[in-house]
């Protein structure tokens, strides 16, 4: 099931949750209002990025190529069942290997 449309707003509730907490906490010590503001808005941002960074993060696919040393990946983000063989396929079969070698 694709759940891109809810990523956003589900990110926005936590950050909104997390940002009335920091309010409320703030208001029982007398804080100014608009320094508490600041600070609210800045923990929603904040809260509501990194939540959204790591749904997309569990939600990618990483397709690499197979030979040994080869560096080359495909990431897919939330692909069917179909188009993530077809990377794969793609990935194991690509035309040029580049490979990292190591100094020491």
């Amino acid at each position: 099931m694709k759940l891109r449309r809810l990523r956003l707003p589900a990110a926005a509730l936590v950050g909104a949750t997390v940002a009335t907490g920091i309010w409320s906490d703030l208001n029982g010590y007398g804080v100014q209002r608009s320094l508490m503001t600041v600070c609210s808005l800045a923990v929603f941002a904040n809260i509501t990025v990194t939540v959204d960074h790591l749904w997309k993060a569990a939600s990618v696919t990483t397709h690499r190529c197979t030979a040994r040393g080869c560096d080359f990946r495909v990431r897919l983000s939330d692909p069917t069942a179909a188009e993530s063989r077809r990377w794969q396929e793609a990935a194991a079969a690509h035309p040029s290997h580049r490979v990292y070698i190591e100094h020491a």
